[in-house]
């Protein structure tokens, strides 16, 4: 029998510089029968270039710009705004997924959404087809991965929460009490594989919806709401540091996207009621250690009344007791900053302390 059809859809936004490496990645993959589409909203660089290139010893390669009728967003001159910039948000690529899916263009009965910086293990795609195969049950399925540099170096790894090591089936209940714990350190993005039929019943990414950057794990949620989910404890990714995740933090001082998502849940859903009060709790540190972020980000900017207000409302009991119930390295470095920003900027030092951290951010 011929292998199942797995359609693979890169998108891509103006990164022409490292584009051929990753698609490169998804051409050499183990698994013989794939469908690449490169999906391109608007991009001004280059890439249409580099994807040309790709197709000249690579045909089967579809390249697709983006058509998503923007008039409807309200934006009008569609050669000059792109939906990156439309919306403000870097995860709009979801507006691509919501096409591609809804166009018809996926042939493939199983389809995977990658990012166009990340360099794919040559048998992510085998692997992760042979779970779902071995799990008719199960609908989707994500791995584990590097993180690495601009120069292809590993600086990091994203790791299991240790509550959900031992198996790779998960419920619900499981992972959203790992995300309260950890945040969502460890579904990542551009490993998910689906079964296209699932979009049928959970509907598409919610890209005009208030979730901003945090779109996709409102997807992975709404998915887990009705099955369980797979993880395959194998790091078969480069995630590349410095995208356009980073470009979303950088200076940031709104409320992160991730709590959206996770209030919508907890409060709209009233999903509160089910939780018990340690993982709320490791919930509101989450918070807190996003308002030292915060603090830091306004007084670089030299927004020092702004920062010492944050600063000083983000020292508490519920704090402390939340750092101590789940002590680790980034947590300390995180309470160090912390008591820096509050002594800095308490003793007036705001303005050359600001000086100092722009130099590190």
């Amino acid at each position: 029998m011929k292998p199942p059809l797995v359609t693979i859809c890169l998108i891509t936004y103006n990164y022409a510089t490292l584009l051929e490496k990753a698609v490169q990645s998804l051409i050499n993959q183990s698994y013989p029968n794939t469908q690449i589409i490169i999906s391109d909203d608007q991009s001004t660089d280059n890439t249409e270039q580099v994807v040309h290139k790709i197709q000249s010893k690579n045909p089967e390669v579809i390249y697709r710009k983006n058509i998503r009728d923007l008039k409807t967003m309200g934006f009008h001159d569609v050669s000059t705004k792109n939906i990156l910039t439309a919306k403000k948000t870097f995860d709009a690529a979801f507006n691509h997924c919501n096409s591609i899916i809804t166009s018809g263009v996926i042939s493939g009965e199983f389809v995977i959404f990658c990012h166009q910086d990340d360099i794919y293990h040559h048998d992510i795609v085998k692997k992760e087809l042979e779970f779902l195969l071995t799990h008719p049950d199960i609908p989707a399925v994500f791995t584990l991965g590097n993180i690495v540099n601009e120069q292809d170096k590993i600086i990091g790894t994203y790791k299991l929460p240790p509550e959900l090591k031992g198996r790779n089936v998960y419920a619900f209940k499981e992972i959203f009490n790992a995300i309260l714990n950890h945040g969502n350190t460890f579904l990542i993005a551009p490993t998910f594989m689906a079964r296209k039929k699932i979009f049928d019943i959970v509907g598409l990414f919610d890209d005009h919806g208030p979730f901003g950057g945090s779109d996709d794990l409102e997807m992975w949620l709404r998915i887990l709401e009705k099955f369980p989910i797979g993880i395959i404890h194998e790091n078969l990714i480069n995630w590349r540091k410095g995208g356009r995740g980073a470009k979303y933090n950088q200076l940031r001082t709104d409320k992160a996207d991730f709590f959206k998502v996770i209030d919508y849940y907890l409060e709209d859903k009233n999903y509160i009621g089910t939780i018990d009060q340690k993982h709320l709790r490791q919930y509101a540190y989450q918070k807190n250690f996003d308002d030292t972020l915060r603090a830091m980000n306004f007084l670089i900017k030299g927004e020092i009344k702004e920062a010492r207000n944050m600063i000083n409302a983000s020292f508490s009991f519920d704090f402390f007791r939340g750092f101590f119930e789940n002590i680790n390295l980034l947590r300390t470095k995180v309470l160090i900053l912390k008591i820096i920003l509050f002594l800095g900027i308490n003793l007036g030092l705001g303005k050359y302390l600001g000086k100092i951290l722009y130099r590190f951010v």
